[in-house]
């Protein structure tokens, strides 16, 4: 009997995991006054990182071979360390309403990378579904996407994270094509997470990790465990079962779930555009992914 999802299931895994990243920016927004976007990059992925590698490399001993654990931490330092750090960056320069605009160019830039290599095929229904998605965020977010006069340096850091994102989805697809999801995500993410604590530790500043408190400290579990863990784990089995394209495009979900719970934790307004909005980005993502 076929099914009567307009889009394959992996592509709602994959939006479940975007709705899930915008309350990291949430999460984000709450931190940044104070500590720094290094620490908070770290945090995100380190629940990932304990937890996985544990399981994975203690308890199941899983092995893999040097040259591709290499390539595989290579992986995990491009999106859990250099993205990370760009995607955290940005904000000190835009607010997250124009970050939020520039990261949602990712899934044509992640089809134009696919294309390039072979692995996708660029078809009408793709392009215009992510230009659908696109102009769905920017009608969304409106006049907050403006920004001051250095906003400049956040759309730089936010478009070098957009691509990096783009280049691990589409590197990422390829070899979740050869081996299952749950240990490439566990070498990455331990990769990303030793990379910035490094970070931390030579500029001394490994201690940030724990000056939080109140409500503060209910941020931390949520972007460490559900936007971290949980997020990722949904992201790359998506990525495992579903075109590049049709998984990146859910990105643009992003900016409007960050809107929609920053209406509720942090009493930012809803409006009609952001219903309009929301409408085209999912009308984009049917279109982009459908069977």
């Amino acid at each position: 009997m076929p099914s009567v999802l307009p889009v394959p299931v992996p592509v709602l895994v994959a939006a479940a995991s975007s709705m899930l990243g915008g309350t990291a920016m949430v999460a984000t927004r709450m931190l940044m006054g104070v500590s720094d976007a290094t620490t908070v990059a770290l945090l995100r992925c380190a629940g990932a990182a304990a937890a996985l590698g544990i399981y994975l490399f203690v308890f199941r001993r899983v092995r893999i071979p040097p040259r591709e654990l290499a390539a595989l931490a290579a992986l995990g330092f491009l999106m859990f360390g250099v993205f990370n750090l760009l995607f955290s960056a940005g904000f000190a320069y835009v607010p997250a309403a124009r970050g939020a605009v520039v990261m949602s160019t990712m899934p044509i830039i992640a089809l134009m990378i696919a294309a390039a290599i072979g692995r996708e095929r660029i078809t009408r229904a793709k392009i215009a579904g992510g230009l659908l998605a696109l102009a769905g965020v920017v009608v969304a977010l409106g006049e907050r996407a403006a920004a001051g006069a250095e906003a400049w340096r956040g759309d730089v850091l936010m478009t070098l994270a957009a691509l990096a994102g783009a280049m691990h989805a589409v590197l990422s697809g390829f070899v979740l094509s050869k081996r299952a999801a749950l240990p490439v995500l566990a070498v990455q993410v331990c990769a990303g997470a030793a990379m910035l604590a490094g970070i931390l530790a030579w500029r001394g500043e490994l201690h940030h990790v724990v000056a939080f408190e109140g409500t503060q400290w209910l941020a931390v579990v949520w972007l460490t465990f559900v936007a971290g863990l949980f997020s990722y784990l949904m992201w790359f089995w998506a990525l495992e079962h579903a075109p590049v394209s049709s998984v990146t495009i859910t990105v643009t979900l992003n900016p409007i779930s960050a809107a929609v719970f920053g209406a509720m934790f942090l009493g930012e307004p809803l409006t009609l555009q952001l219903t309009v909005g929301l409408a085209a980005v999912v009308a984009g993502i049917v279109l982009a992914g459908r069977r």
